[in-house]
């Protein structure tokens, strides 16, 4: 157990990090979520990363109320430089992880905790969007078995995380992003990075069923689809990184995106290839399989005229965006 945290009668079983920047209504919820656990033994660390909505205040209402949560302010470092900032302040010997756009439900801190009491080292669990998604809506979806340790949703053994270095603030950069660039600062990768160390060292790690978050659904926001889209092409350097996401998350999930995908990539490699035919079957499949899935989750007809082709184009990207970072970073994601 790591010796610079207090594990007294009055210290908490476990500290909840949550960085939050600019997302004051949402934190609201998640702050709300909290204060619901069945778990009271905890405390809250609310990590505001040079916010200007005001996001603080709703922390700093909470400790008022004599609800177990900090505040800490940054300049702006980054969601990985905060959570960072979160864990030395911690005085917990079990870290959880969420973030402002989420809402725990009221039995995820008490499943985590006894996942971890029963020998685990290292904790995830099932991640749902908080209501209906629509194309070119942005939630997360995952049933915590992807491999990748999201940190909306993760719980660690405090000494463990320690020996395994803590969450990398160089990660993002190693795989390719900059500052100034796609998605810089939000960090990539530095999340499934240091849980495949932990997993590789022997430790334990169990997908907790009942811990379960609920992801906020933010508005279609072309500009940001194209954005996230395009920073698809760094998943082939983690995977080069992590190849055991080659069977936990890539194969069907994100390379191929689904079946339908399949039909992009026959029908843009038949077009290089000069085979008309080949390549109007693969894209005209593409187009049919993934047109109808948009449209079936699209229950407006007038949004549909443009939010099904706009999916379509996304979709494109993202595969084209795939393609290209496999060959960038020489890790072919299949």
């Amino acid at each position: 157990m790591n010796p610079a945290v207090s594990v007294g009668p009055t210290a908490p079983a476990v500290s909840v990090i949550v960085p939050v920047r600019d997302r004051r209504q949402l934190l609201r919820r998640c702050l709300d979520g909290l204060a619901a656990q069945t778990r009271a033994d905890h405390e809250v660390i609310v990590v505001d990363d040079g916010s200007s909505d005001g996001s603080a205040l709703e922390a700093e209402a909470d400790s008022a109320a004599g609800r177990p949560v900090r505040l800490l302010r940054t300049p702006g470092i980054g969601a990985v430089g905060a959570r960072r900032l979160g864990v030395e302040a911690a005085r917990a010997p079990v870290l959880a992880f969420t973030d402002s756009d989420c809402v725990p439900t009221p039995r995820w801190l008490e499943s985590g905790l006894a996942a971890i009491g029963a020998g685990a080292a290292l904790v995830t669990g099932p991640t749902w969007p908080d209501g209906h998604t629509r194309p070119l809506e942005r939630s997360l979806a995952s049933d915590g078995r992807d491999g990748l340790y999201a940190t909306c949703n993760i719980f660690f053994r405090r000494d463990v995380y320690s020996d395994a270095g803590g969450f990398d603030p160089g990660a993002g950069a190693r795989f390719g992003f900059r500052p100034g660039r796609v998605l810089a600062g939000t960090g990539f990768g530095e999340d499934s990075l240091l849980a495949w160390r932990i997993r590789r060292s022997g430790a334990r790690a169990e997908v907790c069923e009942e811990a379960v978050v609920r992801h906020h659904v933010f508005p279609a926001d072309p500009v940001e689809s194209v954005r996230r889209a395009w920073a698809a092409g760094a998943f082939p350097a983690l995977v080069r990184e992590i190849p055991e996401l080659r069977q936990t998350f890539l194969v069907g999930r994100v390379f191929l995106g689904g079946p339908w995908r399949i039909g992009l990539y026959v029908g843009v490699a038949a077009g290089v290839a000069r085979r008309r035919g080949w390549a109007g079957a693969g894209l005209a499949a593409w187009a049919l399989w993934r047109g109808r899935m948009s449209l079936a989750a699209e229950p407006s007809r007038r949004r549909a005229l443009w939010a099904v082709p706009a999916d379509l184009a996304v979709d494109a990207l993202t595969g084209a965006a795939l393609v290209m970072g496999s060959v960038r970073h020489r890790s072919v994601v299949l």
